[in-house]
């Protein structure tokens, strides 16, 4: 049964999109003119992958501090930083920027599972979970982003 809570355990979500810079991830083809060929093919996603890691790696630490604050705890209360899985060099850029300590665990799940894509953040939350890296009562920061540059970042604490 889902319903109203003493405790707060979900954050407010800090989420929007980069619209300026649409194009660093975004679908090559129109799904009108794909519909439209006598011999449709699926789209294909184009990434400029060192723009976007620029901005994954600073923009990302900006909302993960927005989400952060708006949740009401700091970057020492947390116990887990679950971003999306795009690799590691944006998750290691992303940690730094935020001066995470130390004692935060970070999902690594894109090792193992690559860049599932919308999939990829709970996904590495169960991995923590399974592997014994993340607990119930875990105060968790999650962030993700993806095509449009949309993004979206939440502070939960782990049921």
């Amino acid at each position: 049964m889902i319903g109203p809570s003493e405790t707060p355990a979900i954050g407010p979500v800090v989420w929007g999109s980069d619209g300026e810079q649409y194009d660093l991830i975004r679908q090559r083809e129109d799904w009108r003119d794909v519909m439209a060929s006598d011999s449709p093919e699926m789209p294909h996603l184009v990434m400029q992958g060192n723009e976007v890691f620029r901005w994954a790696s600073f923009s990302m630490a900006k909302t993960a501090h927005q989400a952060l604050d708006r949740a009401g705890v700091s970057v020492e209360d947390l116990d887990c930083f679950i971003p999306h899985q795009a690799n590691n060099r944006i998750t290691d850029a992303m940690a730094r920027a935020m001066k995470l300590p130390s004692h935060v665990r970070i999902a690594r799940d894109v090792i193992d599972s690559g860049n599932t894509s919308a999939a990829s953040v709970p996904l590495a939350l169960e991995r923590m979970i399974r592997d014994g890296d993340a607990k119930s009562g875990d105060v968790a920061l999650l962030i993700a982003f993806g095509a449009g540059l949309a993004y979206a970042a939440q502070v939960v604490t782990l049921p």
